[in-house]
């Protein structure tokens, strides 16, 4: 199976490269390379690769960023998505395209379904949905895999921030009421290949075991690094930021689950084996 993978460079993309099952042929293009947004070079590419499936792990990822460019968001995370789709649909290629818990406005009391009602409340969670929206308009064949609370080895991101805060004993203050289900990137990477392996096609939330708040994950780390007491808890409201975030957006990863054969790994198991990782 040829398999090519736009972003090949960022957090996912290089956990996808890495854990790349035998029997792949993998084409993985990062965006200095390949930038999704260059529609001609995207074709061309396609065109000369072939490949059975394109992972799409390019994003625009500035959460709070897109609230003063929402326009570049929707370019790379809306419109770019829906000429891939069109673009793989003519050389017969399946599309793997990863979205994100933030199309949803995180009013539920219980985990999101994949068919609930998506009702994003900033530029980013807007962004993404357009993409969801013209990939599945463009008629390619395709998987879309809603995910939430990324974290890995590679790039930045919420653990690694804690975790370099408490080995230099900084004293830390994390909001208590955002609760989501923290990811890690290798593995879903691991899923995403057993999904393309079997053939899954559709919508799927896909994300690690366990509902966490940034406060509980920041308290594991900071246990680990034997200084809980620097952490203290705060509001939402008292860390104001541009962009708003979903105050409960745990995804229902039954249907994954069904699929995969079984749960991914807690949260927890993910941030320990984080932090036994050369960070």
């Amino acid at each position: 199976m040829r398999v090519m993978v736009l972003g090949a460079g960022g957090m996912l993309g290089h956990d996808l490269v890495a854990t790349a099952p035998p029997e792949v042929t993998l084409f993985p293009f990062p965006r200095a390379t390949l930038d999704i947004t260059k529609h001609d070079a995207v074709a061309a590419t396609l065109a000369d690769v072939r490949p059975d499936v394109v992972i799409n792990a390019a994003a625009y990822t500035l959460v709070d960023r897109a609230e003063s460019e929402p326009q570049e968001a929707v370019r790379v995370n809306g419109a770019a998505v829906g000429a891939l789709g069109r673009m793989a649909r003519q050389v017969g290629a399946r599309v793997i395209h990863f979205s994100t818990d933030y199309v949803f406005d995180g009013t539920a009391t219980e985990p999101y379904t994949e068919e609930r009602l998506r009702h994003p409340i900033n530029a980013y969670g807007m962004s993404k949905l357009a993409g969801e929206k013209d990939l599945r308009a463009s008629g390619a064949e395709c998987l879309i895999v809603r995910t939430q609370w990324l974290f890995g080895v590679h790039g930045k991101s919420f653990p690694k921030t804690m975790w370099e805060r408490a080995r230099a004993g900084r004293a830390t203050k994390v909001v208590r009421d955002q609760t989501g289900r923290p990811t890690y990137a290798p593995d879903l990477a691991a899923a995403v290949w057993t999904l393309l392996r079997r053939g899954v096609c559709g919508v799927m939330h896909v994300a690690n075991r366990g509902e966490a708040t940034w406060l509980d994950v920041a308290a594991h780390i900071f246990a680990r690094a034997g200084k809980p007491d620097l952490l203290t808890a705060c509001a939402t409201a008292d860390y104001p930021t541009p962009a708003r975030r979903p105050r409960y957006s745990v995804l229902d990863t039954a249907r994954a689950e069904q699929a995969l054969g079984g749960p991914l790994p807690t949260w927890e198991d993910g941030i320990d084996r984080f932090l036994a990782s050369p960070l």
